[in-house]
């Protein structure tokens, strides 16, 4: 195991909580749980998705394309607002990217688009810790794309050997590992303080 000198991070359900029964994804699914995260899910690999977070679409487009699909009758003003009305904090996590801040280089690495983005840093004190953040809408690539690892990696400036990654998904998670870095998944605040316990990143 390489020395970690780097920790990348993913975004949302990592360093915040994503809610899917508040603002924009209110419109899509039906009410029980599991419909509707299938049908957010389904949403998010829908072209207009997938182009917008790889900024080839201004949000305003992005927004003339939604309305138009799904039928939506809303300006782009409270289409911006219920489209951001969705994160929310991530129990702990701030208090422990605060701990890390100083010992191991803090990146971040998320598809993610320029509204929420600009609301995420309007909202969150938590990514004023991430130095250089790579982001999709940015760069062009997308998880599980190597290159979008890679870019974060430089962003960080280490080796990706020396770089810990974090995401909650499975799928990106082995994207890192085949791009060189370590990875973990991330299952809670406490799981991974104990895997950072393990692996000598903090005592604490």
């Amino acid at each position: 195991m390489s020395e970690i000198k780097a920790i990348v991070f993913d975004l949302g359900r990592v360093l915040v909580d994503v809610d899917i029964t508040r603002g924009i994804f209110g419109l899509f699914g039906h009410s029980t749980t599991n419909s509707k995260e299938a049908a957010v899910a389904q949403m998010m690999r829908e072209p207009i998705y997938t182009e917008y977070n790889a900024g080839k679409l201004t949000p305003e487009r992005f927004y003339a394309a939604m309305k138009k699909k799904f039928s939506l009758e809303i300006n782009f003003v409270e289409f911006a607002r219920q489209w951001c009305d969705v994160f929310a904090p991530m129990d702990g996590m701030y208090e422990l990217v605060k701990n890390l801040h100083g010992r191991v280089r803090i990146g971040l690495l998320s598809d993610t688009d320029p509204l929420h983005w600009k609301y995420i840093c309007e909202q969150f004190a938590i990514v004023t810790l991430i130095d250089r953040p790579t982001l999709s809408f940015e760069t062009g690539f997308r998880k599980p794309a190597r290159e979008a690892y890679l870019s974060a990696v430089r962003n960080v400036g280490v080796a990706a050997s020396q770089c810990l990654y974090i995401d909650d998904l499975m799928e990106n998670v082995l994207g890192a590992m085949d791009t060189g870095l370590e990875a973990i998944q991330f299952k809670g605040v406490n799981a991974l303080r104990q895997e950072m316990r393990i692996r000598g990143i903090i005592t604490s």
